[in-house]
């Protein structure tokens, strides 16, 4: 009889009054693919912290290789136990190589083997059918690279469990399908993968198993082979326990946000974000983009495609006004960034910023959703001239919250204690409070779960009809084909279009992304 590789038995945990995982139970066998579904808040990210021994369980059991172990009290001590976890941020040093980076944590005192680094680098890469350089700095592979990299960082441990939190989020369909490939490869060798995603797609293509989680529940547990997208979204959103069948009515699925391309713009309607000849260097000094140049008109959703590390994020930083360009000229709502170009200028000409990574950029996490609700909003004078107006920012956030849907206990919680896509809708909330001539939107719906994802994009799609000039910056074809009125790919230090997404393949987008003209 097979050995389990992990064994959880009845997990609870609980923070405060909200039970984050209620008895869970979940069994990896070797050479078996997992995912772990459900909405942001649903419990899955509180279940991988405690596999990885992040968090301690309040009670229950945990059994790897067979036999019982006390909860883990730290990251080694998974590790030990063979346990590796790619997480959706990755844990990585800019300047070390490929090579120095699988030391880190292990190697004792004394100078560096690093033809032995070398050696182990090319072992594992050989096992799975990874292409690498032992010697390439960090910094210089693109995201699909660096993810590369954390995995091999956690097979040099000789894991028998990899748990992979949101693989393909930030990868074009050609990286994708090499990541699957290395699962694939992982699988035939033995190793149990839980691979926790959003994406139907993904369980489709290399699943085994989907496990579906709904406010802390495990509601279902079925072959791949005998789920149905459509029951896989009800589990998800209703809690429905078996996902074979249609979903409730009322539910949104993927394909039920695609209404059909929006009308084109009227063609006089005023010129919003203007780009000419921009350049735009990276923070090491490298070129990120040269020779860009497009027009988003009012009433339009202007797409900007691409594989991370492409120069979407020095873009949207320059049009928020927190860069300048090396070369060429951006103009939105008249302000140029040859004149006063800066964030607070830029705001009060009504540009919003949605950035890319809502924990860096959007939030404080030990703030309260009110506070948080200020950021944007300092100089505002709807929160007073001279000293700010509180009382009006709690109001305004308990009406977010409703509006929005914002699950929390009150405007006063820290924000870091909601989930992500909790999080994400204050973001909008704020940042779409004054009504805003130009959205710069990077990355809304990444990480979020279906149905925040349909809102996100509702949202936005309310934005464009009430004549908001929207700059979309997303890697997810899906998205794209959903809003896009026109698109712009970033690949390669050079662009591809703008073109109509009326008149473009979206398989040929993803060939744009991947570096094929």
């Amino acid at each position: 009889m097979t050995v389990p590789v992990l064994e959880l038995t009845r997990l609870t945990k609980s923070y405060g009054e909200v039970r984050a995982v209620a008895g869970l139970s979940l069994t990896l066998q070797p050479g078996e693919v997992v995912a772990l579904l459900g909405e942001n808040g649903a419990g899955k990210s509180t279940v991988v912290n405690m596999i990885a021994g992040m968090t301690r369980p309040d009670s229950g059991q945990i059994r790897v290789q067979g036999k019982a172990t006390q909860f883990f009290t730290c990251p080694r001590d998974a590790l030990d136990r063979g346990i590796g976890v790619v997480h959706q941020h990755y844990a990585l040093v800019g300047n070390f190589t490929v090579a120095e980076t699988l030391a880190l944590g292990r190697a004792g005192p004394g100078p560096l083997d690093r033809q032995a680094l070398h050696a182990e680098v090319r072992r594992v890469a050989k096992r799975i059918g990874m292409q690498i350089d032992p010697a390439a700095l960090i910094g210089s592979l693109d995201v699909a690279g660096q993810q590369r990299v954390e995995i091999l960082k956690a097979l040099s441990r000789q894991v028998g469990l990899l748990v992979l939190d949101e693989p393909t989020a930030v990868l074009s369909p050609d990286d994708a399908a090499r990541l699957f490939d290395m699962v694939r490869a992982l699988r035939a060798d033995g190793v149990a993968i839980l691979m926790v995603t959003h994406r139907l797609a993904d369980v489709f293509a290399v699943c085994d198993r989907a496990a579906v989680m709904h406010s802390g529940h495990l509601v279902c547990d079925l072959p791949v082979a005998g789920a149905t997208s459509e029951g896989l979204i009800s589990a998800m959103i209703s809690g429905c326990t078996d996902a074979t069948q249609m979903p409730v009515p009322g539910l949104k699925g993927p394909e039920s946000v695609r209404r059909g391309r929006h009308a084109d713009p009227v063609p006089d309607a005023p010129i919003r974000v203007s780009v000419r000849d921009l350049a735009l260097r990276r923070a090491n000094g490298s070129q990120a983009v040269q020779g860009l140049g497009f027009d988003i008109r009012a009433g339009e959703i202007m797409a900007l495609a691409g594989v991370d590390g492409n120069g979407q994020s020095e873009l949207v930083q320059c049009l928020a006004g927190l860069n300048l360009p090396d070369g060429g000229t951006a103009e939105i709502c008249g302000c140029r960034s040859d004149g006063p170009w800066t964030p607070r200028v830029l705001r009060d000409a009504g540009v919003a910023h949605i950035p890319d990574d809502r924990r860096r950029h959007g939030i404080i996490s030990d703030l309260s959703l009110s506070a948080n609700m200020l950021l944007s909003h300092f100089y505002a004078p709807r929160y007073g001239r001279t000293m700010l107006d509180r009382a009006r920012a709690r109001e305004e956030t308990r009406r977010a919250i409703d509006e929005y849907d914002i699950r929390t206990t009150g405007h006063e919680q820290p924000i870091g204690r909601l989930s992500g896509g909790n999080q994400q809708k204050l973001v909008l909330a704020r940042e779409l409070l004054a009504g805003p001539k130009v959205i710069l939107a990077a990355h809304p719906s990444r990480g979020l779960d279906i149905r925040t994802i349909g809102a996100v994009q509702d949202t936005l799609r309310r934005q464009r009809d009430a004549g908001a000039a929207i700059l979309l910056v997303s890697a997810d074809l899906d998205e794209i084909g959903a809003l896009a009125d026109r698109v712009v790919v970033l690949a390669a230090g050079g662009a591809f279009g703008p073109v109509d997404m009326a008149e473009t393949d979206l398989a040929l987008i993803g060939a744009w992304m991947a570096g094929h003209p």
